[in-house]
């Protein structure tokens, strides 16, 4: 009983300070009204799916009707079974997100301390090593990615697989891949880190038998898996074989839907954005929320991009232990386990390290499923592990050295508590997520029909708020929306749109794009007439009844060919968002001018001021995209909304045009559209 009593008073001590503290008994969320929502929707989904309120789990009702559009992102299935129960009971989808947010301190701090013991660390050590891995500064740093929350999977699956490599016991071979198969159904993130360090302690023990045999690291390891194969009965290898067997098929229904992902949207990223947030030497000391370590001016630092995404700070307590840990371990007995567990630190730190514009994970970085991992910063949450490891090695040194167990409990935890509580979390009031979701469903003035399409237009604010709003609307209501935030977007999906309508049927049309039906009048037609736009200004009855002409250029236009072009303000009005002029461009030559560029050179206007006296009072800095394309030997308009700071009454506005990083229309002989401002 004693035994069980410590490990859950520490855990409570450490809850109570931290997470728990954190959410001001419920009235806060853990995270912000972005990223956190979008993962509250997804375990709702689950939710809804499993009751019979939504229709699918892998193409929820959002960036409508492309398919599986959670493969953008994290899924959660693996942690979703704990939201589903606390919804169950609480009713409310916040309350039961903070519920499923809080127990997986409870379940990684279980997972930890059990490995631990799997590992040979005694109950102290395997506490606090659980405290450090549950509660670490990364923990905090990364409290807003609750998709990287659930890690329950990792300590378990690295602890099997080290003692099956000291072992040789293929039982817990088939436990490592268990474990590794939950982790990532709990997200896809820490599952690739899981299989990360697994693959770094498989290197560091063919180093090691390499140092110490003589006949060959290969040879040797052959021998000892294969003496330890032939030594177990039929029925364990036949248990392990089904198990295998079943474990690969759970994870191809997983990643299936994932591959669809990356085959229909070409999701790729391009080595210029993973090396953003490849760790850098420096990102491991920088922990910008700590109120104790924090330092935003040191120099040391600059040049960091992407700096809230490389908190990599394990803690001053977490690094001390673990480097005495180290040099403890080393010299005992169980020097194997050690060298596997360090060893996998710093392999896959050197592997993930990026120095002086260089990094070996290039040579990794184009493999399948590390193609898809963009934020390798975020493998510090996976190194606590090893850290957790080290820390309690150093604490049961202490411990049998001084006999300081009192200490221990007196000084060294409560510095570890303080530590990682004294920082500043992502939290967002409770009281804004409903009071948003209501301002939204209170703009639907009408009902919907059972087949709508739901499409809400910007308000102010960061564009993912807005879209999750639409999201949580359409999630209610049991219907559909072409508005949506993820990972990624669909092709030909705009994220600065506000208000225009325009974006109604680009959106269909991005979708036929996308199908390779550009010219199925039917399609389009069945799709747009389902569409109840919400908030939008300017819309046009055509556009729902007629396809216009949207295309994608493959090329950059020619002088000679935009001199074909004129433009002239139409006319003056006001609506709800101010004063707009609206712009028709004539096309008099044989060619038509795509809407979009494939290359990015697009055709856009532009527009500026000139002052009474006839000076210019700003340049061509503001950029407005054609809704539709300009047609051969035809016509188009455009709506362009003026800010009330830059108009000048009695001075005049000037519009041209201009192909992105190649010219402007004035200055090949186009002349500019002018209209005085009264």
């Amino acid at each position: 009983m004693v035994a069980i009593a410590l490990p859950f008073a520490l855990f409570v001590a450490a809850f109570l300070a931290s997470p728990f503290g954190t959410l001001d008994h419920l009235t806060v969320m853990p995270g912000n009204i972005g990223d956190a929502r979008l993962n509250n929707y997804f375990l709702e989904n689950v939710y809804l799916f499993l009751s019979g309120g939504s229709r699918s789990l892998w193409s929820p009702p959002f960036f409508y009707p492309f398919p599986y559009v959670l493969g953008f992102s994290d899924n959660l299935f693996g942690a979703a079974p704990v939201y589903v129960i606390a919804r169950w009971i609480v009713g409310e989808p916040d309350t039961a997100f903070q519920v499923w947010f809080l127990f997986a301190y409870m379940a990684n701090f279980v997972a930890a301390r059990y490995a631990l013991k799997r590992l040979e660390i005694g109950d102290l050590g395997a506490s606090i090593g659980a405290l450090i891995f549950t509660f670490a500064l990364p923990v905090t740093a990364h409290a807003g990615h609750a998709q990287l929350h659930y890690r329950f999977g990792l300590p378990l699956a690295l602890a099997f697989f080290t003692n099956f490599l000291v072992e040789k016991r293929w039982q817990l071979l088939l436990a490592t891949c268990a474990w590794t198969t939950w982790q990532f159904y709990c997200g896809v993130y820490v599952g690739f880190f899981t299989l990360l360090l697994l693959g770094a302690q498989a290197v560091v023990h063919l180093l090691v038998q390499l140092a110490s045999s003589k006949r060959g690291a290969v040879a040797a390891c052959r021998r000892d898996f294969r003496q330890s194969w032939a030594a177990q009965d039929r029925q364990s290898k036949g248990v392990f074989f089904l198990g295998m067997l079943v474990l690969a098929g759970l994870l191809l229904v997983l990643f299936y839907p994932y591959l669809q992902v990356s085959r229909l949207y070409e999701t790729k990223r391009t080595w210029e954005e993973i090396s953003t947030m490849l760790p850098r030497p420096q990102s491991y000391f920088l922990a910008d929320a700590s109120r104790l370590w924090a330092s935003p001016d040191s120099a040391f630092f600059s040049g960091i991009p992407m700096r809230h995404e490389h908190q990599m700070f394990v803690g001053m307590v977490p690094l001390l232990l673990a480097l005495c840990g180290l040099v403890m371990g080393l010299r005992s007995t169980d020097r194997q386990r050690v060298l596997l567990l360090g060893g996998s630190l710093v392999v896959a730190i050197a592997v993930t390290l990026y120095v002086g514009g260089y990094s070996l994970w290039y040579l990794f970085h184009k493999l399948p499923l590390a193609s898809a991992i963009r934020a390798m910063s975020r493998l510090d949450l996976a190194l606590l592990f090893p850290v957790a490891y080290l820390a309690a090695l150093a604490v049961d040194g202490l411990r049998a050295r001084t006999g300081g167990k009192i200490l221990i409990l007196l000084v060294l935890f409560p510095m570890i508590v303080f530590e990682s509580s004294s920082t500043n979390k992502d939290v967002s009031l409770k009281t804004v997520w409903r009071q948003r979701l209501f301002e939204a469903d209170a703009r639907i003035t009408q009902p919907l029909p059972e087949d709508a399409i739901l499409f809400m237009s910007r308000r102010s604010g960061l564009s993912s708020s807005d879209e999750l709003d639409a999201m949580w609307v359409a999630l209610h209501r049991s219907v559909k929306t072409m508005n949506g935030y993820s990972g990624g977007l669909p092709p030909g999906f705009a994220v600065e749109y506000g208000d225009e309508c325009a974006e109604v049927p680009r959106r269909v049309i991005a979708y036929m794009t996308f199908k390779h039906a550009t010219t199925d009048i039917s399609l389009y037609k069945a799709l747009i007439s389902r569409v109840v736009p919400i908030g939008f200004a300017g819309c046009e009855a055509k556009w729902f009844s007629e396809l216009p002409p949207l295309t994608i250029s493959t090329r950059v236009y020619t002088t000679e060919e935009l001199r074909h072009l004129r433009y002239e303000i139409a006319g003056r009005g006001r609506d709800e968002r101010g004063s707009y002029v609206d712009v028709r461009l004539e096309n008099k030559g044989d060619i038509s001018f795509s809407a979009r560029s494939a290359v990015g050179r697009p055709l856009r206007l532009s527009w500026r001021f000139l002052d009474a006296s006839g000076s210019p009072v700003s340049g061509f800095e503001r950029r407005k995209d054609l809704q539709f394309d300009v047609p051969a030997h035809g016509e188009a308009s455009v709506r362009i909304l003026i800010d009330s700071t830059m108009q000048i009454e009695g001075g005049t506005l000037e519009v041209s045009l201009v192909q992105e990083g190649e010219f402007w229309a004035h200055d090949i002989g186009v002349p500019i559209a002018r209209y005085q401002w009264k």
